[in-house]
């Protein structure tokens, strides 16, 4: 297990460079530069070569990717070029808001999903069954960008009060309040996961259906509903969990459309921000804080998957 651990390890640093390399050379070949936003429209050029030299933009491209890839590695992600404030306590100070709204999205579907999932495996080829597909598919098929506009007009304009449409309030200033503000965005960031996992979890439970185990509890007489929970649902988790663990890793990542389009102060819309205003530190910042998260959720699964199956525990235990 710790060699598989390691050698994941290895494979998440080789990961983030190639993130790294990425958005430095992505974020240097857009047209324009920071020192313009800085200075304004009116500057001289000389203002602007005097503020990319302070900031050493005006250095070769390779000598900053050098500087910049040594500074990470000393766990320093520099500081934000326009408030001047360390890219970690940025990251920080909104890192929060994404973890809670990813956690309360789970919280809702994930639930949902596995009794959904459950439910039509039970009703295998009914009408119930074609129904939780045809949900499943269908929060799959709709894109988030346009649903959650359409929360946005609906709650905004057709139902005000009832839930807020878009903006943050802190937990300390209003628990209520601060719930409320939840419950559109965790919806929308989550609502695909339903569909997902609930299939997983039919389809897993339809291939359990057919095993040995499953045969045998029929010989030994098992009544369906003991055999369904107990043998096909319980066995069926295991695949299904690994799913989960890579959902979390793409919610991470639709954070950054979701909380841009409720206007939520996480690490999206900190990205956004660092890339519309040309901060590089913001942008690289929040760009590896993301792909960390990502890929730490991923081996977290694989951990998991590993502890949970004997058959994969063992492999690990015997290499």
């Amino acid at each position: 297990m710790a060699g598989h651990v390691l050698r994941r390890a290895a494979a998440m640093a080789v990961v983030l460079l190639i993130v790294l390399t990425l958005v430095f050379f992505l974020m240097r070949m857009a047209p324009g530069s920071p020192a313009y936003l800085i200075v304004g429209a009116d500057a001289t050029e000389a203002e602007i070569a005097q503020v990319e030299r302070e900031l050493g933009l005006d250095r070769p491209l390779f000598v900053q990717y050098a500087a910049e890839l040594g500074r990470i590695l000393t766990g320093d992600l520099g500081d934000s070029i326009f408030t001047g404030e360390p890219v970690v306590d940025e990251l920080m100070l909104r890192l929060p808001v994404t973890l809670e709204l990813t956690a309360v999205s789970l919280a809702f579907w994930i639930p949902l999903a596995l009794l959904a999932g459950r439910f039509a495996a039970a009703r295998r080829d009914t009408a119930a069954d074609a129904a939780v597909r045809v949900m499943g598919n269908l929060s799959i098929a709709v894109p988030s960008f346009w649903l959650g506009a359409l929360l946005i007009l609906l709650f905004g304009l057709y139902l005000p009060g009832v839930l807020p449409s878009s903006g943050w309030v802190g937990f300390s200033e209003d628990p209520l309040g601060h719930l409320r503000a939840l419950v559109l965005p965790a919806f929308v960031l989550g609502l695909g996961t339903f569909g997902v996992t609930a299939s997983t979890l039919r389809v897993s439970m339809l291939e359990a259906v057919r095993t040995d185990y499953v045969r045998f509890g029929h010989a030994m007489g098992l009544s369906e509903r003991r055999i369904n929970h107990s043998l096909a649902f319980r066995n069926s988790l295991l695949p299904t969990t690994a799913v989960v663990g890579q959902l979390v890793g793409v919610m991470l990542s639709g954070s950054v459309l979701i909380e841009n389009l409720f206007n939520l102060p996480g690490m999206g819309r900190l990205l956004v921000d660092g890339i519309r205003r040309q901060d590089y530190p913001l942008a690289v910042g929040a760009t590896l804080a993301l792909a960390v998260f990502f890929l730490l959720a991923n081996l977290i699964v694989d951990i998991l998957y590993a502890a949970l199956n004997p058959r994969v525990r063992q492999k690990f235990a015997g290499a």
